[in-house]
């Protein structure tokens, strides 16, 4: 397997596993983030789910051959979108404000950035792709 394959895999994995503490777990989750203005439990759900789903794309595209080029830039601009909104969040004192939400919150973040910036380094060349559509 190559080396993208296995990022994706491994980001598939991360979203699975967060996505399913978001969406079982929300009220729990927004006290662990902010104590006294938390994120309402549907907001955190839909977020969970949407991860859940963004996991299980991640890995379909992970199980081809040759992951497919439009989808590397979707994955890795989702995932540098993900570490913009967490510093906007906390910056903004908003859903994030905890010390340890805002530690573990910042942790996630820097993970999603290198996944981010490791699928771009190995994100398939438009003629790779072109030969495997």
């Amino acid at each position: 397997m190559n080396k993208l394959r296995v990022l994706l895999s491994i980001n598939a994995l991360s979203c699975l596993g967060f996505g399913s503490v978001f969406f079982l777990w929300p009220a729990l989750t927004a006290v662990y983030l902010s104590g006294d203005t938390p994120a309402p439990d549907g907001a955190l759900q839909l977020l969970g789910a949407g991860l859940v789903l963004h996991g299980l794309h991640l890995l379909s595209e992970a199980a081809r051959q040759t992951p497919r080029r439009t989808w590397v830039i979707y994955f890795y601009t989702g995932d540098f979108l993900w570490v913009i909104g967490t510093v906007l969040l906390i910056i903004s004192n908003q859903w994030i404000t905890t010390t340890a939400g805002m530690t573990a919150a910042l942790a996630v973040a820097l993970m999603v950035g290198l996944f981010g910036v490791l699928q771009y380094a190995y994100c398939p060349s438009e003629s790779t792709s072109a030969a495997i559509s």
